[in-house]
């Protein structure tokens, strides 16, 4: 067995066994862990930065980066990392429970005109988590009840799920190759990494960096946001490092534009997972009903599978696949789509009701159930901005924001949260990535909306404030001509 192996088999027998499992709702989070030794890397391998104050960071060695998902595109370590673990994962179910009041709530808040719609939640809430475990004050408390815990119980479900995650397949891997693969199908795969990006000299506070290394596996890559070809640049590492943690099904997460010159923070999660089915299912010619609209063709996708929910809003059932970690839940309403998505969100925080409720009603395994879902390869992206602005969590977006525990200064507001998903349906199985960037601004230094070249003939005039009234006038033709 590989150390790849050997690390993934102890990460899942972590998630599974009490006895080293913590809780991440019924007790306050550990304590933080011993300080972090900060020390520069050689000067053959970073160069030179004025980065930091002197009693603050300098650059720091990085250490098993790749296995965190924290390399960049080309292999690139990041320049800072807080010489801290990993936290051990807590409890996986408790940490999923943490998930489903958000999910519920953005899925009811997202825009409704789109035919096709496919999110991540989960993304959103990770990303917005390691950007709030700086925060202070309003903007805290408003993210904190957005996103449904406190910030050091949503990092320690981000982590727990993070290396949950890692450890899918692991089995069917090894299964396979005591059998030499044969006829098994794919083993399953799923990832949830974390990335940052800080602009160059920016003073990041030493507690961050230790919570990006505990809890997300993070450290900060350096970039130049202030020009034009530097940010461009800036732009094109972080979406190859989206490309190359979601096997290229998000490309462009950032698009032109969106990194300004007052950029200074973007923290990014990337999701992806592929799943077969146990059996391969059968395809066949089907029709499908849009709302508002007459039946049309399509390819139908057939089979049998377990777990069956019901309720006044809807009927579901699950697809299970390979290794039975993943699932897909499917949910035909009575009504309509709104109605669903609507009283979900009304009930996200009552774990009987709405989302949770088919969740785990679907966990039944007792009933079979004969399906037909059309094959599916769908994709969506959007900003996430009015939408966790509507929800509560303005103060983090204005000039007023405190996120005082990522950087002394300057101050810091969230310019901008974008993200992409991606979800595809065929008769072998599953495949889904999502990713999420929070972008982050300077808020003392102002948005350039215009810009003005006085290179022509132009006026002038001098004025007193207070009165308006004119001091000097006059007009230049030839700034050459000097008295």
């Amino acid at each position: 067995m590989t150390t790849d192996d050997a690390r993934s088999r102890e990460l899942r027998d972590a998630a599974a066994s009490p006895a080293r499992a913590r809780p991440v709702l019924a007790h306050p989070a550990p304590a933080r862990p011993a300080p972090a030794r900060l020390t520069p890397r050689s000067p053959a391998s970073v160069p030179r930065r004025t980065l930091l104050t002197a009693s603050a960071l300098v650059p720091l060695t990085a250490a098993t980066l790749s296995a965190c998902g924290l390399t960049g595109t080309g292999g690139a370590e990041p320049e800072l990392r807080a010489e801290l673990p990993r936290a051990e994962p807590g409890d996986p179910a408790t940490a999923g429970e943490l998930t489903i009041p958000f999910a519920a709530r953005m899925l009811g808040a997202l825009d409704r005109a789109p035919v096709n719609a496919v999110c991540s939640p989960l993304s959103a809430q990770v990303a917005l988590t390691m950007l709030g475990m700086g925060a202070a004050g309003q903007t805290r408390t408003e993210m904190e009840e957005v996103l449904g815990g406190s910030m050091d119980e949503l990092a320690e479900a981000a982590n727990t799920l993070s290396q949950t995650l890692a450890t899918v397949g692991d089995a069917e891997r090894e299964a396979a190759e005591e059998v030499g693969g044969g006829e098994l199908p794919e083993p399953p795969r799923a990832s949830l990494v974390n990335g940052t990006w800080a602009q160059e000299g920016l003073e990041i506070q030493e507690s961050f960096l230790e919570d990006l290394a505990t809890w997300f596996g993070s450290g900060v890559f350096q970039a130049d946001f202030t020009a034009d070809g530097p940010r461009e640049q800036a732009r094109e590492e972080i979406n190859g490092w989206v490309a190359d943690s979601t096997e290229d099904l998000i490309q462009e997460l950032l698009a032109e534009g969106v990194l300004r010159p007052n950029t200074r923070l973007v923290l990014v999660n990337a999701l992806h997972l592929k799943a077969a089915w146990p059996e391969e299912l059968t395809r066949q010619g089907g029709t499908f009903t849009p709302a508002g609209g007459g039946p049309i063709s399509c390819e139908m996708l057939h089979g049998m599978t377990v777990g069956w929910y019901e309720d006044s809003l809807c009927t579901a059932t699950r697809l299970a696949t390979h290794g039975d970690q993943l699932s897909l839940a499917l949910v035909r309403p009575e009504r309509d789509l709104s109605s669903v998505l609507d009283e979900w969100s009304a009930s996200a925080d009552d774990p009987a009701a709405g989302l949770a409720a088919l969740l785990t009603g679907l966990e039944d395994p007792s009933e079979q159930v004969q399906f037909a879902v059309p094959a599916l390869d769908i994709g969506w992206d959007d900003s996430l901005k009015d939408l966790l602005v509507g929800l509560g969590m303005g103060s983090a977006f204005s000039d007023g924001a405190d996120f005082s525990g990522v950087t002394g200064a300057p101050e810091l507001a969230i310019d901008e949260v974008v993200q992409k998903a991606v979800l595809s349906l065929d008769e072998q199985g599953m495949e889904a990535a999502a990713a999420t960037a929070v972008i982050a601004r300077e808020t003392s230094m102002p948005v350039i909306e215009h810009e003005i070249t006085f290179d022509r003939p132009f006026l002038l005039v001098a004025y007193e404030r207070a009165t308006g009234a004119p001091l000097v006038a006059g007009w230049v033709g030839d700034p050459t001509q000097t008295r």
